[in-house]
């Protein structure tokens, strides 16, 4: 007999309030596109599963991927559809496709969705999502979108939506990142090249924690605002992860579709 079951897969968040308006909200509408499949959570950030246990004991709904897919065999699951909820192909995901096909032999089936950023069609589709509260900035407004960014050849993807963004006629909008390329000082020169006065700022993350939001917004002179403020722009800080934005949540969804409807 034929059990199917979507594994929602994110690196998840310590904040169960969080959880909540993000993961949760997404796993509902999971629930509205593969009405006959069960819906198993599994978090990749262990610091994450750990701090939650200890939180909440065992009513954390927080489980490692391996133990979420040992879960699913002893239900009777036999077709898994993981989506998970990544931003682009790296190492994370790389990695949890080889632990999910590792377990191949467990199930009948075994499929894996694209993250957000897989082709350019989504690179489209998260350029118009992104810029759905910013359509009436003025000449001297802009906007800038901070993710992690990747040691991952793939970072390169950070690029492609920067330019997506303004072929698709937001030239005030902008994307930087942590870790990798472009770095906020290159945003830096290209807002006072176009004479920007004003710069809103905002996490490209799909769940922004505490430290990654102060780390976007915050008021520490490490903070992507307060670098903006010292190179004498305006600022207003938007505290709105993209998983709370229903258009990027459909572009998952439309990702576990295509591998449920085949």
């Amino acid at each position: 007999m034929k059990k199917k079951a979507v594994l929602s897969v994110s690196f998840g968040t310590k904040d169960p309030q969080l959880e909540k308006k993000t993961i949760e909200v997404l796993e509902k509408e999971y629930m509205e596109d593969v009405p006959k499949a069960e819906i198993y959570r599994a978090i990749t950030n262990e610091a994450v599963i750990k701090i939650r246990h200890e939180a909440e004991g065992d009513d954390a709904p927080v489980y490692a991927v391996r133990e979420t897919l040992a879960r699913m065999v002893l239900d009777g699951v036999t077709h898994v559809y993981a989506q998970p909820a990544y931003l682009l192909h790296g190492t994370e995901y790389e990695e949890l496709k080889d632990m999910i096909f590792s377990h191949k032999a467990d199930f009948v089936e075994v499929k894996c969705g694209e993250p957000l950023l897989a082709s350019q069609e989504d690179l489209e589709a998260v350029a118009n999502a992104l810029m759905e509260d910013y359509k009436d900035l003025t000449k001297e407004e802009a906007v800038c979108f901070v993710g992690h960014g990747s040691e991952h050849y793939t970072n390169a993807i950070y690029c492609a939506l920067d330019y997506a963004l303004k072929d698709q006629g937001y030239s005030n909008s902008h994307i930087a990142t942590f870790n990798a390329y472009p770095k906020i000082d290159k945003v830096i020169n290209h807002l006072k090249q176009n004479g920007t006065k004003k710069v809103h700022i905002a996490p490209f993350m799909f769940v922004a924690g505490e430290s990654a939001m102060e780390g976007v917004c915050g008021d520490s002179e490490d903070s992507m605002a307060s670098k903006l403020r010292e190179a004498g722009f305006d600022v207003e800080s938007h505290r709105r992860c993209i998983a709370e934005n229903e258009s990027i949540r459909k572009i998952f969804r439309n990702h576990l579709k295509a591998i449920t409807q085949e």
